[in-house]
């Protein structure tokens, strides 16, 4: 099997409801090595796990999510939008999501910010991770690259990745230097060789995102990626096995 990180874009959500209990567990029955999950703040301050500024997509509820309170969020229903076979999912919080992944899977947390949103979802994330002992298998990332720069400040040994995706203007090498990121994750529209060899030179982790056919994870595997992003984990094991020897060894994750 080639040697690459699995990460499991929201949970295995190309076939299960996004950011939801059975998500991430059929990510970890798919054998991924990690999950990939969206937090952002409550109205009373706490961290949920869900990718949306906005109710209405998978909670068929309105107005956005700082807007309410976990016990208002604790009502929605997150998965029967996805299927009416999912209906009960509920949104959760990220001391939820450790209670059932810890130890089983490396986290990458994709932290949300919003204007005039709640403060301090730095300081509690790291909070939470450190309570679950979790640092030094999760990597933090953020399209906002404030945010980047506050955990770095917090947490000086922290893994912290550059999101980069198409209408970014700041060049995700300086910021990468500048903190000292373990790794960039980047669009797989802007992820061309000379971006990723440039990468690699840094000594940054290569991760692509969002491959959801195999032909194409074989592609950029063969460009030296360090780990693929995708809404289908299962797939990963339909990588031709020669690509890995061809490559050589991958990124090593730390354990704890």
């Amino acid at each position: 099997m080639a040697h690459f990180l699995r990460i499991a874009h929201r949970g295995a959500s190309g076939s299960y409801p996004e950011n939801t209990r059975i998500a991430f567990v059929k990510a970890i029955e798919a054998g991924a090595d990690m999950i990939e999950i969206d937090c952002q703040l409550s109205r009373d301050g706490h961290v949920v796990v869900i990718h949306d500024e906005r109710l209405d997509r998978t909670a068929r509820a309105r107005g956005p999510v700082r807007s309410k309170t976990l016990r208002q969020l604790k009502k929605l229903d997150v998965g029967a939008w996805f299927k009416r076979s999912f209906r009960g999912q509920r949104i959760l919080t990220l001391e939820e999501v450790m209670e059932n992944v810890a130890g089983r899977v490396e986290l990458n947390l994709d932290i949300k910010t919003a204007p005039r949103g709640p403060l301090g979802i730095e300081l509690k994330v790291l909070f939470i991770l450190s309570h679950y002992d979790y640092l030094r298998r999760s990597v933090l990332s953020s399209f906002d690259y404030r945010v980047l720069r506050r955990l770095r400040e917090l947490a000086p040994e922290a893994r912290i990745g550059v999101l980069y995706g198409a209408g970014i203007n700041e060049s995700p090498f300086h910021l990468a230097t500048e903190i000292s990121a373990y790794s960039v994750h980047v669009q797989k529209e802007l992820a061309t060789p000379q971006f990723l060899d440039q990468a690699g030179q840094m000594g940054l982790k290569r991760f692509v995102w969002t491959l959801n056919e195999v032909a194409e994870m074989e592609r950029f595997l063969s460009l030296g990626v360090d780990g693929i992003v995708s809404d289908f984990p299962e797939k990963f094991w339909k990588i031709r096995p020669q690509l890995g020897r061809e490559r050589g060894q991958g990124p090593t994750i730390a354990r704890t």
